[in-house]
This record gives structure tokens, sequence and C-alpha cells, in this order.
């Protein structure tokens, strides 16, 4: 429960620091191959307004789902 509330306070803080012009554009690979949850990175990866850089970086992340989602909103 209390790891479900954390990932869920952090998803809101990524969305709140987020800006419109660039979503997700400040993240780095080290942020999301280390600290992002799944979870986290299946949000961002099927959002269409994720940045170019972000969305690049997550169609090497290890998980299938986020790598599909995150070629589809790159074409």
């Amino acid at each position: 429960m209390k790891r479900s509330f954390k990932s869920l306070l952090f998803s809101l803080l990524v969305f709140s620091t987020a800006y419109a012009g660039d979503k997700f554009g400040n993240l780095d690979e080290s942020y999301l191959s280390d600290n992002a949850s799944l979870n986290v990175r299946l949000v961002i990866a099927k959002d269409p307004k994720t940045s170019h850089k972000t969305l690049q970086l997550l169609t090497h992340d290890s998980n299938k789902e986020v790598r599909e989602h995150a070629k589809t909103n790159l074409k």
C-alpha cells in the first residue's frame, strides 16, 4: 500500500513538473532506466505529447510494451 502511494505521488510529481511545450523533455536516460517505475515509463511512452528525445530513449527500454508505445508515438 505504501509503495503504491509513493508511486502515485511520484507520478503526480513527474506530471506536475513537465511543461507542455516539450513534455517530459527534461528526463534523462539514467533516470528512466534506474529510477522510474514501469508504470511511470508506460504513462510517459503512451503520452502523445512526450518529447521526441524522451521517446527515443524509451525505444530502448527493457520492457517490450514501453518500447512499442514509444515507437508508435515517434511516428
